[in-house]
């Protein structure tokens, strides 16, 4: 063998070495964390929940106008027992409730915490029953799912609610005490954590429905993705590309009165869901934010809105309860 033959075997035998040192192990495994969402036992944890809307309307004249709303919710979120097969039974008590509203002509300003009068707009009466003293319980289940909404108290306004005569009203509560309105409130999640444990760009497909002024908005296969671990929260985020319309719900309309109405096939949104959870499933903040094109006709007129919302909720505090 002569030397320039040696010289070759060499060389390669030494980079066959330094490769194998340097190439990342087959058994190696990305890292992956176990991601849940939960409320500790008899420990009441306090967020503050803010829907902005800003709606901008052409009318059927092409004539414009504005209606600006915000609501701040400050909502208590309390678990009285350990769970049962998995189930948890989350009590959601409405502590306070701001409500602002400005259509460019009307402002109202109303607080639970003060001594204002009631806004003498409809508009109000969609976020009427978010006042201190209402609570009911949310039933979660193993896979982070709302399982079911009920107390006594809500049974006890469903009934009244069946004894009001003027239709409109009637209607209008039976909007805001459904328990679609009510999920708006108790299930920060929305179906976006997944049971499990999940590398960092792991992404799945899930359902997605949010009520946009009353109506039920879905998209079926929404994109998720966990796509940042930052030291204190799982940042997992869902994007919905298209939603379309329950084509059953009917609403009441900001500015217009006495009438509640559907959106037709032609109206649709899009958004996200990006929700910050501790390792322990505590979540600490949830942003979203809608765009939505939405189309009534009332009286043969067509109108239409450009919706835009943005939902925050913030942690606040958590309370131990006293024995």
């Amino acid at each position: 063998m002569n030397k320039l033959t040696l010289t070759l075997i060499s060389f390669l035998l030494l980079n066959g070495i330094i490769f194998a040192q340097n190439a990342p192990s087959q058994r190696e495994e990305v890292r992956q964390y176990k991601i849940q969402y939960d409320f500790q036992e008899r420990v009441i944890f306090s967020y503050k929940m803010t829907c902005s809307t800003t709606i901008e309307r052409t009318n059927s004249d092409n004539t414009k106008q504005t209606f600006n709303r915000e609501v701040v919710v400050f909502l208590n979120y309390y678990r009285p027992s350990s769970l049962i097969n998995g189930f948890a039974e989350v009590r959601t008590i409405f502590d306070s409730v701001t409500y602002r509203y400005d259509d460019g002509k009307t402002q109202y300003k109303w607080s639970s915490a003060g001594d204002d009068k009631f806004p003498e707009c409809d508009d109000f009466m969609n976020v009427f029953f978010a006042l201190p003293g209402k609570y009911y319980f949310t039933t979660i289940s193993p896979y982070f799912e709302v399982a079911k909404i009920e107390s006594e108290r809500l049974d006890e306004m469903r009934k009244d609610i069946e004894r009001i005569e003027n239709p409109f009203y009637k209607a209008t509560w039976e909007k805001v005490s459904s328990d679609e309105n009510l999920n708006f409130y108790s299930d920060m999640n929305k179906n976006v954590i997944r049971a499990g444990r999940f590398a960092i760009d792991s992404t799945w497909k899930m359902k997605f429905t949010i009520p946009i002024e009353g109506i039920r908005f879905t998209c079926d296969t929404a994109d998720v993705k966990f796509y940042l671990y930052d030291g204190k929260n799982f940042n997992i985020k869902a994007e919905m590309p298209t939603m379309y319309p329950n084509s059953n719900d009917s609403a009441c309309v900001i500015g217009i009165t006495n009438v509640m109405l559907k959106m037709d096939s032609t109206s649709n949104s899009k958004g996200f869901w990006d929700i910050a959870v501790s390792p322990r499933g505590m979540i600490n903040k949830v942003i979203g934010n809608f765009e939505t094109n939405a189309n009534y006709i009332i009286k043969n007129a067509k109108i239409s809105d450009k919706i835009t919302t943005n939902i925050k909720y913030e942690f606040l505090n958590t309370l131990r309860y006293a024995d």
